[in-house]
This record gives structure tokens, C-alpha cells and sequence, in this order.
């Protein structure tokens, strides 16, 4: 956003007897805009940014291509210069909506808590599941595994959870219920698991780009924003994604297993993950689950705590407005203890 700022001001300051390289901001804030689109997802407020990178660049067509030939700055246009103005104020605008809905972040140094982020490689259901940590660029990753801990080991429960997200969220997603849980000493191990196998051509289910916005659209397609908010397509999204959920689970049971063999398991997933009782119990012998949804205030089952972590989202499509108090987490994480601990 800054450089679109930057971008669209300059004719403020530019003069004639200078070449125009601040011009060349548009082509790289639509590669930051892709790239931001490849790290967090296809996410409303991301493709909006691409768009008005875009529109932003298209507009300093003719100035980037005085620039690349060396030219110095003749005059703007009056069209020009009213354009400028017009994508000026459409990105105060849009940088305004990005600082008044930021998500609420729960600082980790306040809650003495450690964050760990790995990237595994990992077939989906086979007889011999192997799982492979990814540690070079060129390494397939399609499993994203994050490790929540209190930094005082004295402090940590004799127990891990382990967490299953919706395909419609993220881990991320329920990061602030994440860090409350490791606030009081429980190791939390998330998992967000991706497709491998693209023999059937790549389509939006199989891409951590696209998965999640591609679902979300289904949703509306079923109904609009009435559609997302009751999750029509709920129950036939947990058949199809029953055997990458049951990956995610074996995945999930074997670190802890590795990791943590002298610690009791507990198992959380939410909506459409959690799987039926009898499965889970032949991947976790004598563990106990929980599905999030199953918690009343929990108002945003299946895309984890949106309020919080995705607030245009959850105003524009779930009717939540952005929770700076970060009730909802907390009270999971309260009750998800108490289950614990019955």
C-alpha cells in the first residue's frame, strides 16, 4: 500500500527535469500483491489490493515507458493528473479499511509463548504413510505444522493437543485460542494439510492459494451470504475431504507420538474435520476429543475465530464485527481446558 501511495503522489513532487523512475512502483507492488496472495491465500482484502495494483499500473503505463527509455518527465496530462488523484484517495481509502480491520493479534512476548513454524512432505492415505520434513526451498511441502509451547518449561501440562482446522480456515485462523491455550501450558500442534497428487489437474480444493476461497464460493453460491453463514455445503464437504482430514490426523498422531511420547494426547478439530468417534479412536487409542463447534459461544464454527484473525471477512460475509476483546478465543479456550481436565 505504501508504494501505491508513493505511486500515485509523486506528481505532487516529480519535475520535468527528472526522469520518472518512481514509475516503476506499480509493476512491483503487483508482484508483492501476488506474493502476499501466495503466503496468506486468495483472501478478500489481498485480491482487492492486486486489483488496485493493477489499475494502479495500467494508469503509469506510458510513465514506465518513458522511464525505461531513459526520458525525462515532458508534463502531465491534465486526465492524468485528476487519475492520480482519484487512485490516491481509493488507496487512503483502502489503507484506512486495512488499518481499522487489522486483525487482532495477541502479542506472544506478553503471553510468554513460542511460536514454531515447519513444512512437511506427506502422502495422503497409504499402507506405509511416510511423513518427510521439508528443510530445502526446492522440497514439496503440503503440510504446514505449527507448534505452539509456553517458553517456561516448568510451566507445561503432562499433555499435547492437537488441532484439525476446517478446510474452509487455517490454522492462523485460530491462532489468539491457540496462544491463550499455551498461555496456561498446553503444548498446542496444529496442522494445515494440502494435496499432492495433481494427476486430475489442479483445481481450487488441491491449492492453499485457492482452496479456501474456492469453498467459500461454493458456499455463496448456495445461498449468498446466508449460504456462508450456515454452511450448506458443510456435510458433503466432510466427505470430501474425509481422507485428507484423516491424513491430517495420522500426521498429526505420529509427531506427537515421536515428539511427545510420555505426554497424554487430546484432540481438537472443528465443523466439517472432526471425524466420527469410532475413526478417531483407531488413530488415537484411549484419547479424548472435541469438536470447537460443540462450544455454544463459538459463533463462527468452521471458519475459525474470524473476528479476530479475518475481520472484513467476518463482517462482510458472517455479520461479525472485529472483536478487540478476543472473548470468543478465550472462552474456548476455558471450556477446551475444563474438557481436559474432567
Amino acid at each position: 500500500m505504501g508504494m501505491l501511495l508513493v505511486l500515485n503522489a509523486r506528481v505532487f513532487w516529480t519535475r520535468r527535469t527528472r526522469q520518472d523512475a518512481l514509475s516503476a512502483l506499480g509493476p512491483f507492488s503487483v508482484v508483492v500483491a501476488i506474493l502476499t496472495m501466495f503466503s496468506w491465500g486468495a483472501r478478500i482484502s489481498n485480491m482487492a489490493i492486486l486489483a488496485l495494483a493493477l489499475v494502479c499500473s495500467i494508469a503509469n503505463y506510458r510513465s514506465l515507458v518513458r522511464f525505461s527509455q531513459r526520458l525525462f518527465v515532458d508534463s502531465y496530462s491534465v486526465k492524468f493528473f485528476v487519475t492520480s488523484l482519484f487512485l490516491l484517495a481509493v488507496t487512503i481509502i483502502f489503507l484506512a479499511a486495512e488499518i481499522q480491520a487489522r486483525p487482532v493479534r495477541l502479542q506472544t512476548r506478553r503471553y510468554n509463548v513460542d511460536i514454531e513454524r515447519e513444512y512437511f512432505s506427506a502422502p495422503l492415505l497409504s499402507e506405509s504413510f511416510e511423513l518427510k520434513k521439508a528443510c530445502e526451498i526446492y522440497d514439496k511441502r503440503n503440510m504446514t505444522l505449527y507448534t505452539f509451547s509456553n517458553k517456561n518449561k516448568d510451566l507445561r501440562q503432562n499433555a499435547v493437543i492437537l488441532f484439525v482446522p476446517d478446510v474452509l480456515a487455517e490454522s492462523l485462523a485460530y491462532e489468539p485460542y491457540f496462544i491463550l491455550l499455551a498461555r496456561k501450558g498446553w503444548t498446542v500442534l496444529a496442522a494445515d494439510f494440502y494435496k499432492q497428487d495433481f494427476k486430475s489437474g489442479i483445481v481450487p480444493e488441491q491449492t492453499k492459494i485457492f482452496r479456501r476461497s474456492g469453498l467459500i464460493w461454493e458456499e455463496w453460491s448456495q445461498g449468498g451470504v446466508k449460504g456462508v453463514q450456515a454452511q450448506k455445503a458443510s456435510q458433503p464437504r466432510a466427505r470430501r475431504f474425509h481422507e485428507l482430514y484423516e491424513s491430517t490426523y495420522r500426521a498429526l498422531a505420529k509427531i506427537a507420538a515421536d515428539r511427545y511420547p510420555d505426554k497424554k494426547v487430546f484432540v481438537v478439530s472443528d465443523s466439517s474435520a472432526f471425524l466420527p468417534p469410532q475413526k478417531l479412536e483407531t488413530i488415537f487409542p484411549g484419547a479424548r476429543f472435541l469438536d470447537l463447534q460443540t462450544i455454544k459461544e463459538y459463533s463462527t464454527p468452521g471458519y475459525g475465530f474470524a473476528p479476530q484473525t479475518n475481520p472484513i471477512f467476518s463482517w462482510f460475509f458472517l455479520g461479525k464485527k472485529r472483536d478487540k476483546t478476543s472473548f470468543e478465543p478465550s472462552w474456548c479456550a476455558t471450556q477446551t481446558i475444563k474438557e481436559i481436565e474432567k
